[in-house]
């Protein structure tokens, strides 16, 4: 074998024992969390003289207004008033903190080219994904025109379900850096002991 080829094993070998690492230590930092999706249609109200088409483009546009709306605080009292089991506690803390940390917990987008609003809840307690993602697609279908441009319909058409497996931190993406960082810092530090021979 070569010294370059040998040079390549030796680097590969560590960028794989770094990704492990990486992986197997992921959860020491990085608290595991399951995620809870459910998805609502939204329908704007008939008006006379509008085409399908523009009609479709308004519920896509009422879904992206209210997809950035689901991450600020006045949603955020809404979803714990309502007191579908959301652990209140977990949010303790300033006004900041909490923010940031609801941003985090809830994340909503809208299928591309539909007036479908995706939510999805992250939590450490599976179940409490599940409440928190109920939650928001109860005052969104309760009361979505409060925070909606244009008169709209909410219909809840999949209710909140949880992953079976954790879906932060993502592993796969965690291993895949670790590869590369590993793979690249054992290369440049072969490379410098190379030249220094």
């Amino acid at each position: 074998m070569s010294m370059r080829s040998r040079s390549i094993s030796t680097s590969i070998f560590f960028g794989v024992v770094i990704g492990l690492l990486a992986m197997i230590l992921a959860p020491v930092f990085v608290p595991l969390q399951y995620a809870a999706e459910a998805r609502i249609l939204v329908t704007p109200r008939a008006i006379p003289g509008v085409d399908p088409y523009t009609s479709s483009k308004a519920a896509e546009r009422i879904a992206q207004n209210l997809a950035q709306i689901v991450g600020t605080s006045e949603f955020f009292n809404r979803v714990i008033s309502v007191s579908l089991g959301v652990d209140a506690t977990y949010f303790a803390g300033d006004e900041l903190l909490r923010r940031e940390l609801w941003q985090k917990t809830v994340e909503a987008s809208v299928v591309y080219n539909t007036g479908i609003l995706r939510v999805a809840a992250y939590h450490p307690d599976k179940q409490q994904a599940v409440n928190i993602a109920t939650a928001v697609t109860y005052v969104l279908t309760q009361s979505g025109n409060d925070f909606a441009v244009n008169a709209a319909d909410f219909r809840l058409i999949d209710r909140a379900i949880a992953a079976k497996l954790p879906a932060r931190p993502h592993f796969a993406a965690i291993g895949l850096g670790g590869f590369l960082a590993g793979t690249g810092a054992s290369l440049l530090y072969l490379r410098s002991r190379k030249r220094s021979i």
